[in-house]
């Protein structure tokens, strides 16, 4: 009776221990479910945050440039005062527009038409947008101007610009259209059509870009400063140079600026006037082709 006794209490104390380590095991399978289930939801919660979160533009060189400070420049270039443009160097020869021979005429809305034909990934383009926004600014208003950069794996890579595509300008005087060919990774953007592929294959054949034409009778083939002053530069440092007439960059940039000044003066019939007889600009004008 007593062998009984002990065989059944060591039966019963081995089923309480197998018992115990099947809880046991349960009780790690569902901490490890929860610890899965948990690892998942903050992951699904981290991709989200990441996808949703604002982006910058594209750093400039690697010199983490942000949009804010690409949205200072863009100020500050719009609102140059016409006294930095005074103090700046005269445009040579070679930043004139040249004359189209048998061009026409080309406008929109009534108003001389300028047509710029480039670009997102072109570093030439990026850079002659500098002078070219800044002349324009004079004349009317841009909206929904983005930051961007050229791109990485060209010359000049990543130089600080503005893209036109999906931004808009308006003026009383002059009409403003831009078609970016590609984006920054060389994929088709927009498309150049009608009357402006027409006039871009006659009068430039070879497709070279950054292409503006003025009115219809000049245009500009390529870009009209210094590039190598652009090399490695930030918004910061571009701007500082414009806003410098004494500085490499502004010796460059505010020439061609006024170049683009007095041509677009020519179109527009000397408006505004304030513009158009400042002495940047009628010292310019001796330089158009007429």
């Amino acid at each position: 009776m007593a062998k009984s006794s002990r065989a059944e209490a060591a039966a019963k104390a081995a089923q309480m221990r197998a018992e115990a380590a099947r809880k046991d095991r349960q009780r790690k399978q569902v901490i490890a479910a929860v610890v899965a289930v948990v690892v998942v939801i903050a992951a699904v919660v981290i991709g989200a945050v990441i996808a949703n979160r604002p982006q910058s533009a594209p750093a400039a060189g690697g010199s983490g440039a942000t949009s804010a400070s690409a949205d200072a420049a863009l100020a500050k270039l719009v609102a140059l005062p016409q006294a930095t443009l005074d103090a700046s160097p005269a445009p040579n020869p070679n930043q004139a527009p040249a004359k189209l021979d048998g061009g026409t005429a080309l406008t929109q809305d009534g108003k001389p038409k300028v047509l710029y034909v480039g670009a997102e990934y072109c570093p030439f383009c990026a850079m002659e947008r500098w002078p070219l926004i800044g002349a324009l600014s004079k004349f009317g208003t841009f909206s929904g101007l983005k930051p961007t950069t050229s791109s990485s794996d060209d010359v000049y890579a990543d130089t600080p610009t503005w893209t036109f595509a999906g931004s808009s300008y308006t003026s009383d005087v002059l009409a403003f259209e831009a078609v970016e060919t590609a984006d920054r990774e060389k994929q088709p953007l927009e498309t150049l059509e009608g009357d402006n592929a027409a006039i871009f294959q006659k009068f430039n054949p070879e497709g070279g870009i950054p292409w503006i034409t003025y009115g219809g009778t000049h245009a500009t083939n390529g870009a009209t400063v210094d590039a190598k002053l652009f090399e490695g530069k930030t918004y910061d440092e571009i701007i500082a140079g414009i806003e410098d007439p004494t500085s490499d960059i502004g010796k460059s940039v505010n020439p061609a600026m006024t170049m683009i000044t007095a041509q677009l003066c020519q179109l527009s019939g000397g408006q505004p006037s304030n513009v158009c007889t400042s002495q940047a600009v009628m010292s310019a004008s001796v330089l158009l082709k007429r």
